[in-house]
C-alpha cells in the first residue's frame, strides 16, 4: 500500500533536489526533470475536477500542516506544463543556471499552492523571489538588473508586511493555520493580503509586471507570467473561502484590478507591456472566485506562457529592420514563424474567452460564481480585455506580413509549408498545446449554449470595433504620472490601508 505520507513530501522537494543535482550534472539532470514535469503534470490533470483531497503534517505531529486539493492540481498542472514549454522551445537558449533555478522555483510552487501554514508559506514566496530576481536578471544588462533588484527589495518590503501580519495573527490566536485566520484582527488579514497580492501582481500592487515582463528574456517572462504571479492565488482563495469579510474585499479589488489594469492594457502600444498590463487584470478576475479562482488562473497562466514563447525580441525591432538585413534564413524561418503567429492568435482567443477554447469554459465558471453586483463590471472587464487582444492579434499579424513581404515571399505553398512545420520538433510542442486548449473546452460541453457562444462572439467583435476607435491614442500621458507616484515599495502599504478602511468602515 503507498503511503501518501512519505510519498507526497518527497514529490513536493523533487523538483528542488533536482535543481541542485543539476549544477553538478547538467546534462544528466535535465531529461530527468523532463520526466518529473511530464509526471507532475499528469498526475495533476488525472484528477483535476474531483474531490480528491488528502491533508498530512510534515515533520510528525506539531509539524508543517499542507493539504493537497483542488486549489493546489489546476496551479501545479499549469506550472508544470508552463515549465514544459519553456524547456522545449527555449532549451538552446538557457544560461547555465537557468533550467535548474526553474526547478528550484518549482517546489517553492508547490510548497505556496499546497500548504496551509503561514510559516510555510512565507518562506517558500521568498524563495520564489530569489528565483525570480535570477530570472529577471538573466538578461544581464542594466536594465534588467536594475529590474531585478526592484523586484528583490520591494518584494522584500512586501513579504515584510506579510510577516508582519503574520505575527499579529499568532498574538491573537496561538496558530499559524490559515483556517485559525478567523480570530484574527483586522488589520492583520489585511497585511496578510497585501504581501499576497503583491506577489501575485493584482492592481495597485502589480506595478512591477508590466516593466519586468515588457524587458526579461522570452523565456523568463514566460515563466513570470505563468507560474510565479500564481503563487499567491491559492491562499488567497483558501482565505477567501473561509473569511467572509476577505472573500467581499476581493471582489473590489478584483474588480478594480481587472477593470483599470486592462485600460492601461488597451492603450499600451509596446505587446510585452500590454501583456503584462493584461496579466494584471487577468489575475483580478482570478481573485474574485475563491471556488473556480486557481483553475482561472491556470488557464491564464499556460496562455500567457504561449503568448510569451511566441512573442519573440524580433517583433519588436521589425519594423526597423530593412531589405538588406533579410537573409535566406529568414525566408526557411517563414514557416515557422507561421506557426508560432497560429500559437499566439490561438492563445489570444482563448484568453478572450472565445468558444472552443479553454478560456470560454474558466470564464464562464467565473461569471456563473459572480454575485450579482459584480457581473456587470466583470462584463466590462471582458471587453477591454477582447479590445487588448484585438490589437495584439492584429499587431502580430501585421508584423509576419511585413517580415515577409520584406524578404520577397509572397508565394505560399500549403504542402511545403506544412512539411517544414513538422520538421521541427518545437513546432510538435506548440501544435499540442493548442490542441490542449481546444481540447479542454470540451470536457464541460454544458456550456456550448447558443446564448453563451454569441456572448463570447459578439463581446469578440466588440472588442476589435473598440480598439480600431482606440488604435491612435497613447497612453504615456496619463500612465507614466501613476507608475512614477505608486511604485512597488508604496504600493503594498497603500493597499493594506485600503483594505483595512472598507473592513472597518466602507463596508463595500
Amino acid at each position: 500500500m503507498i503511503d501518501l505520507q512519505i510519498i507526497l513530501p518527497a514529490l513536493i522537494f523533487l523538483p528542488a533536489l533536482l535543481g541542485f543535482l543539476g549544477c553538478v550534472f547538467p546534462e544528466i539532470i535535465f531529461p530527468l526533470g523532463i520526466l518529473s514535469l511530464l509526471g507532475f503534470a499528469t498526475a495533476s490533470l488525472s484528477v483535476l475536477g474531483g474531490d480528491f483531497t488528502y491533508a498530512f503534517t510534515l515533520v510528525g505531529e506539531g509539524g508543517i500542516q499542507f493539504s493537497v486539493d483542488s486549489y493546489s492540481f489546476p496551479l501545479i498542472f499549469g506550472s508544470s506544463v508552463t515549465l514544459l514549454i519553456v524547456f522545449g522551445l527555449f532549451a538552446n537558449r538557457f544560461s547555465h543556471y537557468f533550467y535548474q533555478i526553474c526547478l528550484v522555483l518549482l517546489t517553492a510552487l508547490f510548497i505556496s499552492f499546497t500548504t496551509v501554514d503561514l510559516v510555510s508559506l512565507f518562506i517558500s514566496l521568498e524563495l520564489l523571489g530569489f528565483c525570480a530576481f535570477l530570472l529577471i536578471a538573466d538578461r544581464n544588462d542594466k536594465k534588467s538588473l536594475f529590474n531585478s533588484f526592484q523586484y528583490l527589495i520591494g518584494g522584500g518590503l512586501a513579504m515584510l508586511i506579510f510577516l508582519i501580519g503574520v505575527v499579529q495573527a499568532f498574538t491573537f490566536t496561538g496558530s499559524f493555520l490559515l483556517e485559525d485566520l478567523v480570530r484574527a484582527p483586522n488589520t492583520a488579514l489585511c497585511l496578510i493580503i497585501a504581501g499576497l497580492l503583491t506577489k501575485s501582481g493584482v492592481f495597485l500592487c502589480g506595478l512591477w509586471v508590466p516593466n519586468i515582463y515588457s524587458h526579461a528574456n522570452c523565456q523568463s517572462s514566460a515563466i513570470l507570467s505563468g507560474c510565479v504571479t500564481c503563487a499567491g492565488i491559492a491562499p488567497i482563495a483558501r482565505m477567501s473561502q473561509i473569511l467572509t469579510p476577505i472573500s467581499d474585499s476581493m471582489i473590489v479589488i478584483g474588480v478594480i484590478s481587472g477593470v483599470v489594469a486592462a485600460i492601461y492594457a488597451v492603450f499600451e502600444r509596446e505587446s510585452g507591456r500590454a501583456l503584462g498590463w493584461s496579466s494584471v487584470s487577468q489575475l483580478g478576475i482570478a481573485i474574485l472566485s475563491p471556488t473556480y479562482g486557481c483553475i482561472y488562473a491556470m488557464q491564464h497562466g499556460i496562455c500567457k506562457a504561449l503568448l510569451f514563447s511566441t512573442l519573440h525580441d524580433e517583433d519588436k525591432i521589425s519594423a526597423d529592420l530593412s531589405v538588406s538585413h533579410q537573409s535566406k534564413s529568414s525566408l526557411r524561418e517563414s514557416p515557422h514563424e507561421l506557426m508560432r503567429v497560429t500559437v499566439f492568435v490561438f492563445s489570444s482567443l482563448s484568453i478572450m474567452g472565445f468558444p472552443f477554447l479553454a478560456g470560454f469554459v474558466t470564464k464562464n465558471w467565473v461569471k456563473y460564481d459572480l454575485p450579482f453586483e459584480a457581473k456587470l463590471i466583470y462584463t466590462t472587464a471582458s471587453l477591454l480585455t477582447s479590445t487588448v487582444y484585438a490589437r495584439l492579434i492584429f499587431d502580430r499579424i501585421n508584423v509576419f506580413v511585413k517580415r515577409r513581404s520584406r524578404i520577397q515571399s509572397n508565394s505560399f505553398n500549403l504542402i511545403v509549408t506544412v512539411e517544414e512545420i513538422l520538421l521541427s520538433p518545437k513546432n510538435y510542442i506548440l501544435i499540442l498545446s493548442t490542441l490542449l486548449l481546444v481540447a479542454s473546452s470540451f470536457t464541460y460541453p454544458s456550456f456550448f449554449t447558443i446564448e453563451s457562444i454569441q456572448t463570447a462572439v459578439v463581446s469578440a467583435i466588440l472588442g476589435g470595433i473598440l480598439f480600431v476607435s482606440v488604435v491612435g491614442i497613447q497612453a504615456d500621458d496619463f500612465v507614466k504620472p501613476v507608475t512614477r507616484t505608486l511604485d512597488l515599495v508604496g504600493a503594498p502599504f497603500l493597499v493594506a490601508a485600503l483594505l483595512l478602511a472598507n473592513l472597518l468602515y466602507f463596508k463595500i
